[in-house]
């Protein structure tokens, strides 16, 4: 061990074989060799994971409560995103403009061994390429890491399927799933109500899981990975076939989500030889939230996310529904605007900034944050809005926040998910600021955005700090979706509320969220055994599809 602690203490990025994967391991604290590794792997902003050689250092540099400590040191030993604690010079390049830390401890003799010596904690990231499974077997990751790591550290114990790092973290007092994999998977969800056909769902596009249901139990799988990538996609197909061999389960029916070009979605329909249902996205979101909360009479939905197939072709997210296994309702969604360029509208959220401006009928060129962007290339953007022209219409709660922060001229361009929204939230967290004085024109349907996108403008004119107008924002969007659950539950009495979709991994947001809803007197159904985002696609898909061929 002593040969390598020579080679971190130079700088050099090791690769290291665990228990599910390598990781790719440096010094946190020599800017080289983390420069080095945010090259190689082309990770250029998103934040690094740390493994601590105790909870003592843990504790050194971040705020841990109760909860979050029984989790760092339960034998699952998942990646806790902690609260930063400041004045202790932790180096930045670690997790760039975050006020969370992951930490995790370790887990196999050998991370305790290469903790015993001069370092109390080392960068642990995947050992992959940007966007790629982790390599898993000496062979393949001398042939796939070689132009990442300086040093491997290998040994022959094999590792017969890969199962990356899980990620929770606390909310409202509760551990909450990110990325549901090592230490959770095979550990089933359990049913209130017996599935009447075995079925194998396919889960979404992003953050795939793929998950085997029978009688009162579902299997979902471990963290996949975003289908779009070949060798994800690969992987995809292997635990298919591996989980119905070792849980022995024959699927009597196979669902999947209704995106006509979703990988996942185009493998189960071309198994013919069995029933298929697809299944609406956000119905699934609502459903795996009752699932795994034995929840099985009608709940309120607020569904809020970045990207799902709408029943009506268009792409939505940010989504009031009503509903259970059987079916739903849509009551009110989010107004929906133009995404010129499709996914590159996710990619350049200055592009949703524009649409959002254009649906307010605010001239761009009035924004101080994009002043200085090229006037003929937002001149095109603008007749791609006003002329559809691959601009399809989203409903997305996800692109709203995209928006703002390029409104507010904290992210124009992205360089890892979600990064516009979470650089939102830190610049929000922390401030004492209530919601704008906005009366919603209504409560049911759309809902109309253009009075808080405008009142956003207004308070950029005024010099209004940016921290306040990200706090307002995110106060004024939670009254906005509150206003709404009351007039459905005025409707159809239900009191029931379920929060799920990717959006409500923001703190900040999701407490704020909850807490209005408590006071409102809602009972609020949250995740958290399965992933709040599309980790947890799976499981609602599966209940949904088994129950829809119960006669």
């Amino acid at each position: 061990m002593a040969m390598v602690w020579e080679l971190l203490a130079e700088g050099k990025v090791i690769a290291i074989r665990g228990l599910g994967g390598f990781h790719l391991c440096v010094d946190p604290f020599h800017p080289a060799g983390l420069d080095a590794l945010r090259r190689r792997k082309g990770r250029a902003e998103k934040p690094f994971a740390l493994m601590a050689a105790r909870l003592e250092v843990v504790k050194k540099y971040t705020l841990v409560d109760a909860e979050e400590e029984a989790l760092l040191c339960s034998c699952a030993r998942p990646i806790v995103l902690l609260q930063e604690r400041g004045g202790h010079g932790f180096p930045q390049g670690v997790a760039p403009q975050q006020r969370y830390l992951g930490f995790m401890l370790p887990y196999t003799p050998l991370h305790h061994l290469l903790l015993s010596g001069p370092f109390e904690m080392l960068v642990m990231t995947s050992g992959n390429h940007s966007e790629e499974p982790i390599a898993v077997s000496n062979s393949e990751a001398l042939e796939r890491l070689r132009d990442l790591a300086d040093a491997f550290l290998l040994h022959d114990r094999e590792i017969l399927q890969l199962c990356d790092d899980s990620i929770v973290r606390v909310m409202t007092g509760k551990s909450r799933l990110m990325r549901r994999a090592r230490g959770y998977v095979p550990m089933p969800v359990l049913l209130k109500k017996r599935l009447p056909r075995a079925v194998l769902a396919c889960g979404g596009e992003l953050k795939n899981t793929i998950a085997l249901g029978r009688e009162d139990q579902v299997f979902i799988s471990q963290h996949i990975g975003d289908l779009d990538n070949p060798r994800a996609l690969e992987l995809f197909h292997h635990h298919i076939g591996h989980w119905q061999t070792i849980l022995e389960i024959e699927p009597e029916v196979i669902a999947c989500d209704r995106h006509p070009d979703y990988f996942s979605s185009q493998w189960a329909r071309s198994q013919k030889q069995k029933p298929l249902i697809e299944v609406q996205h956000h119905h699934a979101h609502l459903v795996a939230a009752m699932a795994e909360n034995q929840v099985q009479a009608p709940c309120i939905g607020i569904i809020l996310d970045g990207t799902g197939y709408g029943m009506d072709g268009t792409i939505w997210g940010g989504e009031v529904l009503s509903g259970d296994a059987l079916g739903f309702q849509r009551h009110a969604w989010l107004m929906p605007v133009a995404m010129p360029g499709g996914n590159q509208a996710v990619r350049q959220p200055w592009r949703m900034a524009l649409a959002y401006l254009h649906a307010a009928r605010v001239d761009w060129q009035e924004v101080p944050g994009l002043q200085d962007r090229p006037a003929g290339e937002m001149e095109i953007v603008l007749k791609m809005i006003e002329r559809r022209i691959h601009a399809p219409m989203t409903s997305s709660c996800g692109r709203l926040f995209d928006a703002v922060a390029a409104l507010l001229g904290l992210c124009e361009e992205i360089h890892y998910e979600a990064q516009a929204a979470i650089l939102l939230e830190m610049a929000a967290t922390g401030q004492a600021a209530g919601p704008y004085p906005l009366e919603p024109a209504s409560a049911l349907g759309p809902l109309d955005a253009n009075g808080l996108t405008r009142t956003i403008i207004d308070d950029l004119r005024a010099h209004t700090p940016i921290e306040m107008i990200a706090a307002r924002f995110h106060g004024t969007l939670v009254e906005l979706f509150v206003h709404s659950a009351r007039a459905v539950r005025e409707r159809n009495g239900l009191d029931r509320i379920v929060l799920s979709g990717g959006v409500y991994q923001n703190v900040l947001f999701f407490e704020r969220m909850h807490q209005r809803l408590q006071e409102e007197h809602f009972q609020v159904i949250t995740h958290t055994q399965v992933p709040c985002n599309d980790g947890g696609l799976a499981l609602g898909q599966a209940v949904i599809a088994a129950h829809a061929v119960q006669t």
